[in-house]
């Protein structure tokens, strides 16, 4: 198990396979949950906001998947079963369609082949989903921990995703804690903002 950029979600048939686009690997999301990890995981003062200028380094696949680690103790096992699962998902995908009667042989030895093409990378794309998501889950008991009142960055794809799935994620642990997604323009330049409270 590795950490490693594969693609956009691979869409696969007899006559061949397409990617398509808006399903992007979560890969592409991890350096940005990683810098907002590093971010926030220091002492606070109360009633104190507080300003971080990104380093811009640019970190390895390696470095990323220790930044994780130390910050989600079981994030490679959760990958791990995650991986394994969907392991067997494919195996069992490939049984099928050596029944699927409403295909032709060739078709479906086509089907067969592109799958198995297509195996390594869609294994990929599952463990780099569930290392974004244990990032994430990361940050949302980091700022829970912390008691943070707001997380803002300029507004980039990536951060409004990333607050997105941290919005998502307090919504489904039932946390005493509300959380708001906002993007906003200040001094000319457009932010993103995820408002956090407590309930």
């Amino acid at each position: 198990m590795k950490l490693t950029y594969a693609g956009p979600k691979p869409l696969i048939s007899h006559s061949g396979i397409v990617f398509d686009r808006k399903k992007e690997d979560k890969y592409r999301y991890i350096p940005f949950t990683v810098s907002l990890l590093l971010a926030l995981d220091h002492d606070y003062t109360s009633s104190q906001n507080y300003t971080y200028t990104p380093d811009r380094k640019h970190y390895s696949d390696e470095e990323l998947l220790r930044i994780i680690t130390a910050h989600c103790q079981n994030a490679k096992t959760e990958a791990q079963r995650r991986l394994n699962d969907k392991a067997a998902e494919l195996d069992e995908e490939l049984r099928r369609v050596q029944s699927a009667l409403s295909l032709s042989a060739e078709a479906r030895s086509v089907l067969r082949t592109n799958l198995m093409l297509m195996r390594d990378y869609r294994l990929q794309r599952t463990v780099n989903k569930s290392l974004y998501y244990s990032a994430a889950g990361a940050l949302v008991t980091l700022v829970a921990a912390k008691r943070l009142q707001y997380i803002q960055t300029p507004f980039t794809p990536e951060y409004f995703h990333v607050f997105h799935t941290m919005e998502g994620i307090i919504r489904r642990r039932r946390l005493a804690l509300a959380a708001q997604l906002e993007v906003y323009e200040e001094k000319g330049e457009l932010m993103v903002r995820l408002a956090l409270a407590g309930r």
